[in-house]
């Protein structure tokens, strides 16, 4: 009989866990996404495919978990009072965040595979789009908050702009991902917003 849907996930070893996402960060470095495999996980991680299968339900879900868990390698900032170093700050952690191993180079390779894997593509505006977004619209709404940002101020373009810059760089034109261009990023978006 099958196991119902609500008991996915419940995991009976942290270990096991730690080393299928692990074994995927590493594969998926190593290969990329279209070539990762199920059974080369297991084979990599030490566990049976069934451990694998009953805690995600599809291999798209074990790549967005096994690519956002290489993001918490490098802590957020802290919240600075300043909407402006606030901002800046993020957009160094998204930067350092993207030279991971599992960062940038295994982004650009999903993405590209968004058009073969539509369970990827939704997975990863389900998970890892809001997961990014979030933390920048956070600081710009403190900022509202504060005074320090213009009213009519629409905060949802202004994230898109911080971080349609970033990924420009990224996947586009390979220029550097820096504190210099985060600052300038920064002066240039919110020079547009502040009161």
């Amino acid at each position: 009989m099958p196991e119902p849907a609500r008991e996915r996930g419940r995991r009976r070893s942290e270990r096991s866990h730690e080393a299928i996402v692990h074994a995927t960060q590493e594969l998926l470095v190593e290969r990329g996404h279209r070539e990762l495999t199920i059974e080369g996980v297991a084979a990599r991680a030490g566990v049976g495919k069934q451990t694998i299968y009953r805690w995600w339900g599809s291999r798209a879900e074990l790549v967005l978990e096994a690519y956002l868990a290489g993001s918490e390698a490098i802590a957020p900032p802290e919240e600075s009072g300043s909407t402006r170093e606030d901002v800046r700050a993020l957009l160094v952690w998204l930067s350092a965040v993207l030279a991971q191993p599992i960062g940038g180079r295994v982004l650009a390779g999903l993405i590209a595979d968004f058009q073969h894997d539509p369970d990827l593509a939704e997975g990863f505006h389900r998970d890892v789009v809001p997961a990014r977004r979030q933390a920048m619209l956070s600081a710009l709404e403190r900022g509202l908050e504060r005074g320090e940002i213009r009213g009519d101020a629409d905060l949802e373009v202004a994230v898109d702009t911080l971080h349609g810059a970033v990924f420009y760089r990224l996947l586009l034109s390979g220029a550097p991902l820096d504190e210099a261009f985060a600052a300038q990023v920064t002066d240039h978006v919110l020079g547009g917003i502040v009161r």
